[in-house]
């Protein structure tokens, strides 16, 4: 497996299959402030068994590698993927093992201390970022309030999403920095998902399988959500939270949710008023069944096909 990421993700810039280390520190301006999140530094760096780390240190702004045994804080956010080798990882709490598919995630202000075993080295993907959007982003604890590992594995398209923001630094072209950075809330998306996805499969797919089916038999109807739960022999918060874990919605939600794209197939034929497509679905009235569209689609159900749907 690590041959053939390292065939398929990892290239030079000149276009051939292999390695070249390459890393960049860039500048922002005001603009790209306003973007709401800004890349500061990327790189692509593999450390062969038994070279010294950091890599090339002397190119480095001293604060990135200043007393590098000792630890460091950075003042940006960090993305760090490891896709070969061994290491470890520090915080002022513990102590992790790093591996291949490895991924960091640094917080400005959170002293911290990584580095490759001398025994196998390793290749890393890192981008440097900040901006308001990663702070908000921390703040609602999607990226803190600490430093964390994250183990989505191996997988070529976060690599190439590194490599695409790579190219962007090392090229500096018109706007790249937009370009960029709008990059980079995008590997974290997916690496959370990936990291998410062993555990949530394992142990929601059979659950959401029975709910939807029985769900989709039901979408003419109403449904006690408690009942249900009881009847797959689950109590009702534990019902919620593994449905909900693997949907992001909570069940009764996900039912509306049925419910509303039902709707929205049976607009678009066109057959039925805006009144009897609620009643249909068993919504209370077509007032509310009309707000609830509305919420969710953002248009008004009588606007849904392009036509004007009769209300009554």
């Amino acid at each position: 497996m690590p041959f053939e990421i390292h065939k398929a993700g990892l290239r030079d810039y000149n276009g051939r299959v292999g390695f070249n280390s390459v890393f960049k520190y860039v500048n922002h301006s005001s603009r790209d402030e306003a973007w709401g999140i800004y890349c500061i530094d990327a790189g692509a760096v593999e450390i062969k068994p038994g070279e010294a780390y950091p890599y090339q240190a002397d190119r480095h702004p001293p604060k990135y590698t200043q007393n590098w045994e000792k630890g460091r804080i950075l003042n940006e956010f960090q993305f760090l993927y490891i896709v070969r080798g061994e290491g470890i990882f520090r915080t002022r709490e513990e102590e992790k093992r790093l591996h291949e598919g490895s991924f960091i995630v640094l917080v400005p202000g959170a002293w911290h201390w990584y580095r490759p075993r001398l025994e196998t080295g390793w290749t890393e993907y890192w981008v440097g970022f900040d901006g308001d959007y990663p702070k908000m982003l921390r703040e609602y604890g999607f990226l803190g309030p600490g430093p964390k590992i994250l183990d989505p594995g191996l997988h070529e398209s976060i690599v190439g999403h590194f490599n695409r923001v790579i190219d962007g630094v090392v090229g500096e072209r018109p706007g790249y920095q937009q370009v960029i950075s709008s990059l980079v809330p995008l590997v974290y998306a997916e690496v959370s998902a990936y990291a998410s996805r062993p555990s949530i499969e394992e142990h929601g797919k059979d659950l959401f399988d029975r709910v939807t089916v029985i769900f989709e038999a039901n979408i003419q109807g109403k449904m006690d959500m408690e009942s249900l739960a009881s009847e797959l022999n689950f109590n009702y918060a534990t019902f919620r939270e593994e449905f909900k874990s693997y949907t992001g919605l909570s069940p009764y939600q996900y039912f509306l949710q049925m419910k509303i794209n039902r709707a929205k197939e049976l607009l678009m034929d066109g057959g039925l008023s805006v009144k009897e497509i609620s009643y249909k679905l068993a919504f209370d009235n077509p007032y509310y069944f009309s707000r609830l569209f509305k919420k969710k689609t953002g248009m008004a159900p009588s606007q849904w096909n392009g036509i004007e749907t009769a209300e009554e």
